[in-house]
C-alpha cells in the first residue's frame, strides 16, 4: 500500500469483470507477474503502470481528500456489489493541519 492505496482494489475490479490476471495484463502491455505482485501489494508501480491498469479497467486514478474517502468507498464498493463498510472522516491533529477545510 502506498500513500493509502490498498492495490487489493485492483483485484476486486479485476474480478468484478470476470477478467484473468493474464488478459489484464496484456491489455496494460505488463507481465501477469507483475499484476500479482501489484494486486498483493509487494510491488511499487510507477503511475504509468497504474494508469495503464486503470485504463485496461475503464477506471480512473484519482486523489480523494481524506475526509469524504469514507463516502467514496462506499459509492465504489455499492457499484461493485461489495457488502458497504461504513468508514468515518479521517479526524486527526495531521489532518487538520495538511488537509484543508475551507476556512
Amino acid at each position: 500500500m502506498i500513500f493509502g492505496l490498498n492495490f487489493n482494489d485492483f483485484r476486486v475490479l479485476r474480478n468484478s469483470f470476470r477478467m484473468s490476471q493474464a488478459k489484464l495484463a496484456d491489455l496494460a502491455g505488463i507481465s501477469q507477474g507483475k499484476v500479482s505482485r501489484i494486486e498483493g501489494g509487494t510491488a511499487n508501480p510507477e503511475a504509468l503502470t497504474l494508469n495503464a491498469i486503470c485504463a485496461a479497467l475503464d477506471a480512473e486514478l484519482i486523489l480523494v481528500p481524506r475526509r469524504i474517502s469514507g463516502n467514496v468507498r462506499q459509492i465504489v464498493d455499492e457499484h461493485l456489489g461489495k457488502k458497504a463498510v461504513s468508514f468515518g472522516p479521517v479526524m486527526s491533529v495531521r489532518d487538520e493541519i495538511f488537509i484543508p477545510d475551507g476556512d
